[in-house]
């Protein structure tokens, strides 16, 4: 990394920006070390100066006025001058470092005018510059279509293979005009619910911010909003793979045809914390009964063996719950369960068999003493 000459050279960096935006978490010791190993402690005081500005110029909306420019601009110069200033009474005239400061006040004049003017020009906001970015690279190889949806209520979309995506309000989706190639490949700022068309032979990408979802032919919800902490994927039927963009093996879970990276199922979802970059699933907050004949959805119980009733519920909700038979072996249930929530059902049961319940990793595990 190149030695520390003040933070305007920070600000310059591309790879610095990227790490401080959260685009290259892969860069995260690195940095670190690289701070640790200025004794003087300087190289972390003006790595902290340069994520001020850095997040601050990417926090602020597309709609900037010159006005805020001129103010942002004049605190840049007067920090520089203040420093000389100080720097001067305290030690003899450095037109060296003199000139420091005032390079460092140019380079967020520069960053100001290079960053808005792109925008401003584009009509781009500076949450939607990873969605734009992905689209403008993805134009280059391909005709797509973006459509927009501005209204109040859901806007259906018919996509070229027979998909169907209901596209949430204040929300993007760019997609292909001709799904003609080994990948069937769309880009979504924002939120919708997807209904993909089964072929296992062109798997059916979602490109949301850092995340990366890929199906074969089965229904989800993404909400993956730019100022979000999180990204999410909630499954409804079938399965779904999600992966990040900044996965060591995201090239090779892309091209492989097989359902690869964390695998999701059935009132299943998938959640990317930003902040923390990282990825976890967990089953959703409000499990719903999947779409099996009305037989198989009544919940009647008559000195059942526990373990029936669980399997009951695993078939109905197509959730995994771990327990241990050999403990409940002699466990039983009577009792007639109605549309209470899942969690409201386990609530029920572990109360009657001294039990208790826990979710991990996108499982139900139970835990008990012998009946």
């Amino acid at each position: 990394m190149k030695e520390n000459q003040d933070y305007h050279h920070l600000l310059e960096n591309p790879n610095f920006r990227a790490w401080v935006l959260g685009e290259r978490p892969q860069d995260e010791n690195d940095w670190i070390n690289w701070i640790k190993e200025d004794i003087s402690g300087t190289r972390k005081e003006e790595v902290e100066k340069a994520k001020t500005i850095i997040r601050e110029l990417h926090g602020k909306p597309a709609g900037l006025d010159e006005q805020y420019i001129e103010e942002q601009v004049q605190k840049a110069l007067f920090e520089a001058k203040r420093l000389e200033l100080n720097s001067a009474e305290e030690e003899p005239v450095l037109p060296l470092l003199w000139s420091r400061y005032w390079m460092a006040a140019a380079s967020v004049l520069l960053l100001l005018g290079m960053s808005w003017y792109g925008l401003l020009k584009n009509n781009i906001k500076p949450e939607e510059e990873l969605y734009h970015r992905q689209v403008t690279e993805a134009g280059e190889l391909n005709d797509l279509v973006e459509i927009t949806n501005d209204g109040n209520t859901d806007k259906l979309i018919r996509l070229p293979d027979g998909s169907s995506v209901a596209l949430h309000q204040q929300s993007k989706l760019s997609y292909q005009r001709k799904f003609d190639g080994s990948k069937r490949e769309v880009y979504l700022i924002g939120e919708a619910f997807f209904e993909v068309a089964k072929n296992p032979e062109r798997p059916f990408f979602v490109y949301s911010n850092e995340l990366i979802t890929k199906v074969l032919g089965t229904s989800f919800r993404i909400k993956s909003f730019g100022k979000d902490k999180e990204i999410r994927v909630i499954v409804k039927t079938g399965k779904v793979a999600v992966f990040t963009m900044n996965d060591e093996k995201a090239k090779s879970l892309k091209n492989n045809r097989e359902l690869t990276g964390m695998l999701l199922t059935p009132n299943q979802q998938a959640i990317f914390q930003r902040d923390e970059v990282r990825l976890v699933r967990t089953i959703i907050p409000n499990p719903e009964i999947l779409m099996l004949p009305v037989e198989n959805q009544k919940f009647e119980f008559n000195a059942t063996p526990v373990s029936e009733v669980l399997e009951t519920l695993e078939r109905a909700y197509g959730v995994d719950i771990v327990f241990d038979e050999e403990v409940m072996a002699k466990c039983t249930i009577t009792a007639k369960l109605g549309n209470e929530p899942l969690f409201e059902k386990l609530n029920w049961i572990c109360s009657i068999i001294e039990a208790s319940y826990q979710v991990s990793d996108g499982q139900i595990i139970i835990s008990g003493k012998p009946c």
